[in-house]
């Protein structure tokens, strides 16, 4: 009996069917790092963790210091501040402060302080802007002056936290309250300092991370 006829390209298209089928069916490789190799790369890139981690764990530092509970009510009624830049940036600085000073005894305080204040001071941009100046070189020469003003307050807090409390009140009333007549605003502001350093000395980094702290209001 004669055989049908089956073209050429019927042939060599059933063949490579059958190629493709047999490609498929087989198991694709799979590279998977050695143990040995693996551990090499992730203590090669430690280091830098860190500093890749560092903006977005500082915007949550500062998300906490941020907050200021009681800002109204103390700050500008009990301690009659004016409702200005210059008073938001400086009782802000006092909570930075104290993140940082908590921050301090951990190993990426660096980073993660450096970060919180990239925070602050991006904050502070915003706010000028926000009042209306437009002035790029005024923007810079206010944060400049900010800036100044922040070394100047971490670094009296920084001598007058460790000292006694009249150091520390001293400190407060250069750097927040400077008048005369608030003695007992600064020796509650001094007794605020000291108890909320203890409470974030007990909360781990992690947890500060994670958002989970909240700063305590000012009581008279």
């Amino acid at each position: 009996q004669q055989q049908p006829y089956t073209s050429s390209s019927t042939k060599t298209k059933t063949s490579n069917d059958t190629n493709t089928k047999a490609a498929s069916t087989k198991p694709e490789k799979k590279y998977v790092l050695s143990e040995k190799y693996a551990s090499f790369v992730r203590k090669l890139l430690a280091p830098l963790l860190p500093l890749y981690r560092s903006q977005n764990i500082g915007k949550s530092l500062y998300h906490i210091c941020s907050t200021c509970p009681g800002y109204q009510e103390f700050w500008l009624d009990e301690c009659r501040l004016p409702d200005t830049l210059q008073t938001w940036f400086s009782t802000s600085s006092l909570y930075v402060w104290m993140m940082m000073a908590r921050i301090r005894a951990d190993p990426n305080a660096k980073h993660y302080n450096q970060g919180l204040i990239d925070s602050f001071f991006g904050d502070a941009e915003r706010k000028i802007r926000q009042s209306g100046i437009k002035s790029g070189r005024i923007v810079n020469d206010t944060l400049k002056d900010l800036m100044s003003s922040f070394k100047g307050t971490v670094m009296s807090l920084d001598q007058g936290f460790p000292s006694s409390d009249a150091v520390l009140a001293a400190a407060i009333w250069r750097n927040l309250l400077p008048e005369d007549d608030m003695v007992l605003q600064i020796d509650s502001i001094a007794r605020f300092v000291r108890s909320q350093l203890a409470a974030l000395d007990k909360c781990p980094v992690d947890d500060l991370i994670a958002r989970n702290f909240a700063f305590q209001p000012v009581h008279p």
